[in-house]
Order: structure tokens, then sequence, then C-alpha cells
């Protein structure tokens, strides 16, 4: 019996080579294929990004009827988008964007565009006429990242004329609500917006290090540290260039004593009679200064009763008050202001990175969005030898876009007159 089953097992014959290998070959492809399925689909990160292909522009309608609200619900936003964003967001963002590139919404043209489907409404077509003075590429960018940032999305944008006008399809969920046209116009002259610039911290580092801001051919108010090495001869060069001068009182840190504000600071625990003293002495160690700021003072500018006092004291010597917001919490405004002092507070540091691009990129950010603003803003920056050279490298092309300079007093006036 074993030798029957021994022959049996020599006499069964092999497949053939070529079958053999033709199986070999189809098994291998199909381990490869499966290969390839996992890594390109099992992970988030291999697929392709089909959103990057844009869809084509929807087609403009010849409706002419005003635009006062947009008819389309504020929940269906909520449900396509998925990201909570409203449609009065959306709108404030682009309209605030639209302003910063000089096409405030009074000289918008707004229709009503095609009926959106599925959510109700119409779409709305705005159409912005731009400075040739202002660069096409930079307000698209501004536009763009405007309404990214209030959580829509962008779904298709293309130029035309030559490289003359934009067409930017703004959305939510992949329906555009928004298609805005940004129109080179022929005229150079743009909408002009209101600049006070403040630098801080004169007094603080080696005057020759920072006497190049003496030279910036714009209007802008000097901030000094009192009792520090380089106080008066700061105070003396900047007075003789006529430069506005305000004292930048030292004043508590959240995070002293590792930040040291400085000799004869204004601190919490210190007596009423005390702070009223150094305030007194900081003012006579400066005697052509018209107003104060805060250095540091993130304490200091939080506590209702330290205000006071610093107010109070204030009153006597006839200085307006700047509150520099360092800290989120300040009722320096609001207590300062309550005594009939003349009061106001910054609305953007271009500085907090000591690097010239950021600083610069900063500078045009803050310095456009004046146009939004009657009264215009007040910026504060250092004096740091990156952020002359960053202020110097955009002051031509600000010129050129419309933006004028004025003394921190003036815009305080200004802001003083509207309320």
């Amino acid at each position: 019996m074993s030798n029957t089953l021994h022959r049996k097992r020599r006499q069964s014959k092999k497949a053939p080579r070529s079958v053999r290998m033709a199986l070999a070959v189809g098994f291998g492809a199909l381990i490869i294929i499966g290969v390839i399925y996992i890594i390109f689909w099992g992970f988030p990160s291999a697929k392709p990004n089909i959103a990057e292909t844009p869809p084509p522009l929807v087609a403009q309608t010849d409706s002419v009827a005003a635009v006062e609200k947009p008819e389309y619900s504020e929940s269906a936003l909520h449900t396509k988008s998925g990201v909570g964003a409203t449609e009065e967001d959306l709108d404030s963002a682009l309209y605030r964007a639209l302003a910063k590139i000089g096409a405030p919404k009074n000289k918008l043209r707004i229709r009503k565009g095609e009926s959106l489907d599925g959510i109700g409404g119409n779409m709305v077509e705005i159409t912005a006429n731009i400075s040739k003075a202002f660069p096409m590429a930079m307000a698209n960018h501004i536009v763009q990242q405007s309404w990214r940032d209030a959580g829509g999305e962008i779904v298709d944008a293309i130029e035309t004329r030559y490289g003359r006008q934009v067409i930017i399809s703004a959305g939510v969920g992949g329906i555009v609500t928004r298609k805005v046209s940004l129109r080179r116009e022929l005229s150079d002259e743009p909408l002009t917006g209101t600049v006070a610039l403040i630098i801080d911290d004169f007094g603080d580092i080696p005057f020759e290090q920072v006497e190049g801001f003496l030279d910036l051919p714009i209007t802008f108010t000097a901030a000094i540290i009192p009792f520090q090495k380089y106080t008066d001869e700061s105070a003396v060069a900047i007075s003789e260039k006529s430069i506005e001068i305000i004292v930048h009182m030292p004043m508590e840190p959240e995070s002293y004593p590792k930040n040291d504000p400085g000799p004869k600071a204004v601190y919490v625990k210190l007596p009423p009679a005390e702070i009223r003293k150094r305030i007194r002495e900081a003012i006579e160690e400066i005697p052509m200064a018209v107003g104060m700021n805060n250095h540091m003072g993130s304490c200091a500018t939080a506590n209702k009763a330290i205000m006071q006092i610093v107010g109070e004291t204030l009153k006597d010597s006839g200085l307006f008050f700047i509150d520099s917001r360092t800290s989120p919490y300040t009722c320096a405004e609001k207590e300062i202001g309550a005594l009939g002092i003349p009061v106001t507070c910054q609305n953007g540091n271009i500085d907090v990175e000591n690097d010239t691009s950021a600083i610069a990129r900063r500078f045009i950010e803050l310095a456009l969005s004046s146009r939004e603003s009657e009264d215009g803003v007040l910026i504060v920056g250092h004096a740091r030898p990156n952020t002359l050279i960053a202020i110097n490298r955009v002051l031509r092309d600000l010129d050129k876009w419309g933006i004028e300079f004025i003394q921190a007093s003036e815009l305080l006036a200004r802001r003083q007159k509207t309320d």
C-alpha cells in the first residue's frame, strides 16, 4: 500500500513553468495594489486635496436690485460652513478689509446676484475700485485673508483684464455667497488714512543708536523714560527737532520683580503720597512733555485706586494720558478719563517681534486700518534699530497709499471732539 501511494506522488505532474510564473506575477501585483490602496486612501494626509482645484466661477447676472441685507438664513450658514461663521461676522470682516485697501462701503457697488440653491437668498456681487497706486496683489491678499479669518473660505479667485481686475468668489461650505471684483482705478488719488505714531523707550539705550528716528520724514511723538542714563540727552535732542514729547512713566508689571520697570516706578503697594511724588518728579525730569503714557504697568493700570491717584496728579500738571494697554484688564482710560483728563489708548504695537520684516508688515497692516476710522489710529513702536529700519522701509509706500501722520495730541483731540 505504501508503495502504491509513493508511486502516485512521484507520478503527479507539476504545472508548466510559464503558468507558475504567471501566477507569481499576478499574486505579486495584487499585493502591490493592496499596499498602494492602503497608503493612498488609508491615511488622511495622503488623500488628494480636491478643494485645491477651483470650481468654475459662477456666472454673473444683470440684476441691479439694491442689497441692503443678505436674505439667506444664518442657520444655513452654520450648517454649511461647519465653523460657526455668521453672515454678520463675514460681512463685517469683508467691508473692513475693503476699507483698508481704499474702498469704503459708501463707495462700493453692491448688487444682488443669482439665487443660492439649498440655503435661499441671493449671492451678493461687490465691485470695489482701487487706486492704481495700491498694489493689486496686496489688495487681493488682504480681502482673502480677512474672509478666511472670519471663518469663511475662498472658493475661487481669478485675474482678468491683464491684471487690472481680480474676481474673488468667497463663501462657506463650498457655496459662493459673495463675489468681490477688485478693479484698478485710473486715478492715482487713494483714500486717505491718519496715523499717530508714538515711539517709546527713548532714554533707555544709548541715544546714538536711535538718533536716526529724529530724521524720519514724518510727524511722530517721542515717549521718554525718566530717571534713565540717556534721559536728558534724548529729551534735549528731540526737543531741538520740535518733536512732540510725552513722559513714558514706568509702572509695575504683573511680571515684577522678574521684569523691572526702572527707577522710581509706580508700584501698587506704594503710599499715595509717594506715587504722586514720583509722577511729579518724572514730569520735572522732562519739562517739555505734554502728556504721559505707561511703560510696562500691566499690574498698575489694572488697579482702580492707583489709576485714580495717577489721574489726580496729572490733573494738576495739565498733561494728557495715553493708555499703552499692556493689560487686558486695564482701567486706566476709564478711571483717568472720569476725572476730566484728556485720555485715549493705543490701537496696536508694531514691534512685538524684533524682526524688520515682521515689523514692516505689522506697520503696514495697522496704518491701513486707519482708513476704517475718521479719527485715525494710534500706533506704538519702540526706539530700537530694527524698528527704525522697518519704518524707513515702508514710509514711501504708505505715503503713496494716502497715509498721513500726525502728533498723538492731535489724534487725541479728534477723539475727544468725536466723543
